[in-house]
């Protein structure tokens, strides 16, 4: 009877359908299940099996079974056999020969965006997007991840990657990055459908062991083939292979004005300014100068095509063995690794935005950002379906690590984040999962008689819980933070530095050296400064000074005192800013501030007090932005010489800026320098990103490790929690202000309006920034004419009619909506404080402070 009624071996033990009440079926199925496990222990005889067994024990009765779940949450127990690991092999290397023969210069990318050039394709690339979209909201509406039959879920789910291929491809000319980003992400996209069917039972150490191996060698073979093809084949970033690629591109320039079809030689080559002899009109000539730069673009984005895939490569590699191999801990706390995976890739984007914030000068600021998004999009998906809801939920209770790091998942900053992220998504999700349920009611296999389903009820009951004042205010924050790093400090802070170049270059060597210091310290003592652009600065003005005034071994000379410089200055830069952090985390608000009392900044500090140069302390101190970091371990009061020690091998992320600094300011003699510089930039921006996305794991791994010992409170912070204490009442005052059901309608206005603009001024500046802004670099000249990149003389230039004011205006009408709200916020704040603590107010005066603040009576009033 046993062997009659017991599973399959080779199948995973999977629950029978539910025909009862789930209460009485959950607790039979356990009582069955612990019967075969003692009957027969090989017949089921693996791990898997027996914590299949204590799942069932912990599901309870209200949770939803009638429908499989979807994810990873539970490792495997069988190592990758030679066929599996072929399979994964394949996944990663088929999408990038693609992308390598169809959209690179070593194969057909040029043919391929000038196939798609018309304005036409671009039309019906909409198109196919939009049904796509319509496809895809059928199929979810219909319950396609529960249809019976596999043929059907096949032959359902083929048109809509169909058009979904179409549509990336289509929009190639307008988003030259689309085809790329599309055919990458075909990558972890098969991986995941792998690790979800047949790959189910693979031992999780095995399976990220063989995708790093796989993405790592992929992207190797893609870089050494890139240089071979370089160097070998003369395809040298030079004005020739410039004039080769534009001279095949007709097609891009046929299509790319939408007044008449352009001709590189007359309209757009650099050199001829052949465009300043016709007799049209200065605002026709704009026209043309930045249709010519986005054709430009497009083939630029086609020559560098198999670095990005190379860098994409790597970075999935890295990720996957930091996650999956290096930091395996080979436990079943599931809701820890995914927090560990969240805040990491929460880490990544913010690098990201980062480093495309100086990359501009390549041409790849906003494809970084797209790659970043997208990369972002992929790790949340893939971090919710390993884990899985139900494992979430029992992780969550007996796992004190994750009840420590829970909190940061729940906050308001991350919320914000993910409404930022997600905005019009949330409601077409709850309308489309309205549309679901009532296919379920129509079927009769609704689990729950309400107007969602089961899971996205307890979604909008979580939803409904949030302070979505708070939440709003800090998506406003978070774009005024994006503006500050990828459009105001760092334009400006190009604009600066390249008339400084200028107005240096006829000084003396030993002045040029002491005021390029100078002037890198100031730079460095400016919070929102990155330190990438001071080091290209002054790779391009010592350099250029050296080869002037030291003789023939000019050039090396000065490579090398401008890095001696460079290091110095950030050793310098950090006792500097330690300092400004010793002095201010005298007073305890400022510490209380950087919140010295959590565990995360305690976790920093224990790894930064480590000596000598371990690495986790080295990629903190390097990867983190610089001015917050050394000001942070001001505040702590950490060793200096051990802090200055652990900077010390910054020298290998300056190193290749000042190197593409050295570079640029060669690029007028041949272009095979500019290319050397776009290289050199590269690899700065990617040991950058390493070191940051190392020390996101290390404090997570010291969290993990030493997460009792770090929660524990200590004697010095007893002033912080005591001024957290003295703080809370005013804090819960402005909290019960700031509850969506306190506000007026004038108030909720105020901040949907501010946030609405901010997130259409963010996307402007993302999705259209060569229309709102002009590509300006260290290198180039504010005198020089704008088709030759400069600015024409005038530093707002930069900024581009009319979308750019477009965007401009947005983004300063939400600051000023976001000001008033604060402002209106406090007040009310201050009144409802100077209330509580007089409760002898009259209601006559309380109703007459209401009325001037145009708040609404609270619920104790």
């Amino acid at each position: 009877p046993l062997a009659a009624t017991a599973p399959d071996p080779s199948q995973p033990l999977r629950p029978p359908p539910v025909p009862r009440g789930v209460g009485e079926v959950v607790a039979q199925r356990s009582q069955d299940a612990e019967v075969m496990v003692e009957g027969d222990a090989t017949l089921i005889g693996n791990r898997q099996a027996h914590q299949d067994v204590d799942a069932l024990k912990q599901v309870k009765p209200e949770e939803d079974t009638q429908y499989p779940r979807f994810s990873w949450a539970v490792d495997g127990t069988h190592t990758l056999s030679l066929p599996q690991g072929a399979l994964i092999f394949a996944a990663c290397f088929v999408p990038n020969l693609a992308a390598v023969v169809l959209l690179s210069d070593m194969g057909t990318g040029i043919q391929v965006y000038s196939e798609v050039a018309p304005p036409m394709m671009s039309l019906g690339g909409d198109l196919a997007i939009f049904f796509a979209a319509m496809c895809i909201a059928l199929l979810y509406v219909s319950d396609w991840f529960y249809y019976k039959s596999r043929c059907v879920k096949v032959v359902t789910a083929v048109p809509p990657v169909i058009l979904i291929t179409m549509g990336a491809f289509l929009k190639g000319r307008k988003y030259p990055w689309a085809p790329l980003l599309f055919t990458l992400f075909l990558i972890p996209f098969v991986l995941g459908i792998y690790r979800g069917t047949f790959l189910r039972t693979s031992r999780r150490k095995s399976f990220y062991t063989c995708v790093s191996a796989s993405t790592g060698l992929c992207g190797l073979l893609i870089m050494l083939v890139f240089v071979i093809w370089v160097f070998a084949g003369e395809h040298q970033w030079t004005r020739a292979t410039k004039d080769d690629l534009a001279a095949r591109s007709t097609g891009l320039y046929d299509h790319v004005y939408k007044e008449h079809k352009l001709e590189y030689v007359v309209h757009c080559h650099p050199d001829l300014n052949s465009l300043d002899d016709l007799d049209i009109q200065e605002e026709e000539k704009d026209s043309i100068k930045t249709a010519c730069r986005q054709a430009a673009s497009v083939w630029f984005l086609v020559w560098i095509c198999p670095v990005v895939a190379a860098f994409c490569n790597l970075v999935l590699a890295v990720f996957c063995y930091m996650d999956g191999v290096a930091l395996n801990t080979n436990e079943s706390d599931s809701l820890v690794r995914a927090l560990r995976q969240v805040l990491m890739l929460l880490f990544f984007l913010f690098a990201g935005m980062y480093c495309s914030a100086y990359l501009a000068s390549l041409a790849l600021g906003s494809t970084i950002m797209a790659f970043c998004v997208a990369f972002l999009c992929v790790l949340s998906v893939w971090a919710v379906v390993e884990v899985g809801g139900q494992t979430l939920l029992t992780t969550c209770q007996g796992s004190k690590a994750a009840k420590m790091l829970a909190p940061a998942l729940r906050s308001d900053w991350v919320r914000a984040i993910f409404v930022g992220a997600a905005n019009v998504f949330i409601p077409i999700f709850f309308f489309l999962n309205s549309g679901n349920q009532s296919v379920r009611k129509w079927r009769g296999t609704n689990d729950t008689p309400g107007r969602y389903t089961k899971s996205a009820q307890r979604v909008a009951d979580e939803i409904d819980t949030w302070n979505w004042c708070s939440i709003l205010t800090k998506v406003a924050l978070l774009g005024e933070l994006f503006f500050m790093l990828q459009i105001g400090f760092s334009k400006v802070t190009y604009i600066f530095l390249s008339w400084l170049c200028e107005f240096l270059s006829d000084f003396d060597f030993g002045l040029v050296l002491f005021l390029v210091f100078a002037v890198g310290y100031c730079m460095f003592m400016l919070p929102p400064v990155p330190g990438v652009p001071v080091y290209i600065f002054s790779g391009i003005v010592i350099t250029d000074q050296a080869r002037r005034n030291l003789g023939d071994n000019g050039f090396v000379t000065g490579i090398i005192i401008a890095i001696a410089v460079g290091f110095f200055n950030k050793l310098l830069a950090c006792l500097g800013q330690y300092c400004i952090g010793f002095f201010l985390g005298k007073k305890v608000k400022v510490q209380q501030l950087i919140a010295v009392d959590s565990v995360p900044t305690k976790a920093i500090e224990m790894i930064l007090n480590r000596p000598g140069l371990n690495l986790g302390k080295v990629a903190i101190l390097i990867g983190g932005p610089d001015w917050p970091t050394s000001v942070t371990c001001g505040i702590l009061k950490l060793n200096i010489p051990q802090m200055l020690l652990g900077t010390m091998p910054v020298i290998f992320i300056l190193s290749p800026c000042v190197l593409a600094g050295a570079f640029i300011a060669r690029q007028g003699e041949d272009a095979m320098w500019l290319t050397l510089a776009n290289f050199a930039t590269i690899a700065a921006a990617v040991c950058q990103i390493a070191a940051g996305l190392t020390a996101a794991f290390c404090i997570m791994k010291t969290i993990q490790e030493h997460g009792d010992e770090l929660a524990e409170p200590r004697p010095e912070h007893a002033e912080i929690r005591e001024l957290t204490r003295k703080g809370e009442h005013s804090r819960r005052s402005y909290i019960d202000v700031t509850k969506w059901s306190n506000l007026t309608l004038c108030d909720k206005v105020i901040l949907i309006g501010c946030v609405g603009f901010h997130l259409v001024a963010g996307f402007m500046f993302v999705m259209m920034a060569e229309a709102c802004f002009l590509p300006f670099s260290v290198d180039k000249s504010i005198k020089a004419p704008i088709s030759e990149g400069g600015l024409g003389g005038n530093p707002l230039s930069i900024v581009v009619a009319p979308w750019g004011h477009i965007a401009l205006c947005l983004f300063f009408i939400a600051v000023a909506l976001h000001i008033l709200h604060c402002c209106i916020m406090s007040q009310r704040a201050k009144n409802e404080l100077k209330y509580s603590q007089n409760p002898a107010e009259t209601a006559e005066e309380r109703r007459a402070s209401q009325t001037t603040t145009g708040s609404k009576p609270s619920a104790k009033e």
